[in-house]
């Protein structure tokens, strides 16, 4: 198939069945993946502000399509905005923000796609004002992507190729880390006067530790999933997150909270415990391996460029 015959456009709600069969694709090529259906490709690549496990503030959102004939032969997800990473810079020139990159698996035609989808990306952004972007964010992800981690897998080795090619470096990596949940662990409370208050909204179980039932120094999410792969650890759950305020680290209050996931995601009859961590992240990757998380075979990265 000449690459002359390609074509890029925007790409719109009647699309979703299209992107289906890539989405499928690349989420089955992606560990703690669920699928995506019709439904969920709606609400989560075609609103203005996409829905995201964690933290964005989009400015823009906009997905294009690479066709032949109007067949879509991929997509790509991007944005103009700020991540979980640069909410700080608020008073800054907002970030391009390219969320997910959809690819055939054949070799010689996905280079030719991802070249046409980058440089269409690349004009929407001049055209915002972006100087940077930021690719494969881990807060920008689909919910049903790596558990909500947004992050570029380091065996999809065709993106990373041609990415590369583009101009993107990796500026971050993540390791994934599991936790059979075969049986309970010892949950130890820290001393202080702390008080834990969980929460059930339906798509998260959320801790919340306050001191003296005023101060609010810690919190939590975790959610549940089926996924596509690896096989045998179904249902999942996932650590979404765990923050502990500055002036209570070092007191035990992170290995309190992350023992109460553990139990009571055992409770709930799930059978894996699972964390994407950066490698910046140095006291939560000490926190999960002494906790007995596994460190599974995985790299992840998030990607910048400049324009």
């Amino acid at each position: 198939m000449a690459s002359e015959h390609l074509y890029a456009r925007i790409l719109y709600p009647p699309d979703s069945h299209q992107m289906h069969r890539l989405l499928a694709d690349s989420l089955a090529a992606a560990p703690f993946s669920s699928p995506m259906e019709d439904a969920d490709i709606q609400n989560n690549c075609f609103p203005p502000e996409p829905t995201s496990v964690h933290s964005v503030r989009w400015l823009r959102h906009q997905l294009f399509g690479v066709l032949v004939e109007e067949r879509l032969m991929g997509f790509i997800d991007i944005g103009v905005g700020y991540d979980h990473a640069t909410q700080h810079l608020m008073n800054d020139r907002p970030l391009g923000l390219l969320r997910f990159l959809a690819l055939p698996t054949d070799y010689t035609l996905s280079g030719s796609v991802a070249r046409l989808l980058l440089q269409t990306a690349d004009e929407f952004w001049k055209q915002q004002g972006v100087r940077r972007v930021r690719a494969f964010s881990y807060s920008t992800g689909y919910p049903a992507y790596q558990m909500g981690a947004g992050v570029l897998p380091g065996a999809w080795e065709d993106h990373q190729r041609w990415l590369n090619q583009a101009g993107y470096r990796p500026v971050e990596r993540y390791y994934c880390l599991a936790y059979p949940l075969n049986r309970p662990t010892r949950e130890e409370v820290p001393l202080g006067g702390y008080t834990l208050y969980p929460q059930n909204d339906g798509d998260y179980l959320r801790y919340q530790v306050y001191e003296r039932d005023e101060i609010r120094i810690a919190a939590t999410r975790m959610t549940e999933r089926h996924v596509v792969s690896p096989p045998n650890v179904n249902p999942v759950a996932g650590i979404a997150e765990l923050i502990v305020a500055s002036d209570w680290r070092r007191k035990g209050i992170g290995r309190w909270l992350l023992r109460r996931m553990i139990n009571d995601a055992y409770l709930k009859g799930n059978r894996t415990l699972v964390s994407f961590i950066s490698h910046t992240n140095r006291a939560g990757l000490l926190l999960c391996r002494q906790a007995g998380f596994e460190e599974l075979s995985y790299r992840g990265y998030t990607l910048e460029k400049q324009l």
